[in-house]
């Protein structure tokens, strides 16, 4: 009397099985998309913390920088060559973290601009000079360092 009805009865298992198996799929894809998600939110935060920790540690090295910068005399002292060292290293370690942010980001991730740095170390060369030779006044070479110190600590605040 039902001749097709065992066989209508394994067609209906199989759709069970391939709804369980789709369903099971469609677990899996869903999951997966939220993992991605997480994923790629953390890579991007990342990116955004590292950035804002560099600008906030050349912004430090800046501030430490023209702090020492302002603390020179206007005449050579004995202490006066130990303090430009010191004046250098800061601005050696801004030149290294600016080279982080460059290797990061590109040519785009710039902070601080390469103008600026070598300016910098111009002027450190020139005091340096002047110390040796110890004709010329400090003063001016003085003045150049601690504006120049100023300026790239207002060109940091500006930037977010």
């Amino acid at each position: 009397m039902y001749h097709y009805s065992q066989q209508m009865r394994q067609n209906t298992g199989n759709l069970r099985a391939r709804v369980r198996l789709l369903a099971v799929l469609l677990v899996l894809v869903i999951v997966a998309c939220i993992a991605f998600g997480v994923m790629y939110g953390r890579a991007a935060s990342f990116q955004t913390m590292t950035r804002t920790q560099l600008v906030s540690r050349i912004r430090s090295c800046c501030a430490d920088t023209r702090s020492l910068a302002q603390k020179l005399s206007s005449s050579v002292q004995s202490n006066t060559a130990s303090s430009l060292a010191g004046i250098r290293s800061g601005i050696y370690a801004m030149d290294q973290l600016n080279n982080v942010a460059v290797q990061l980001y590109g040519e785009t991730g710039r902070i601080v601009p390469d103008v600026a740095l070598r300016g910098l170390y111009e002027d450190i060369d020139s005091y340096f000079s002047i110390l040796q030779t110890n004709t010329v006044s400090v003063l001016e070479i003085r003045e150049l360092l601690y504006t120049h110190l100023t300026a790239l600590q207002g060109i940091l605040e500006e930037i977010k």
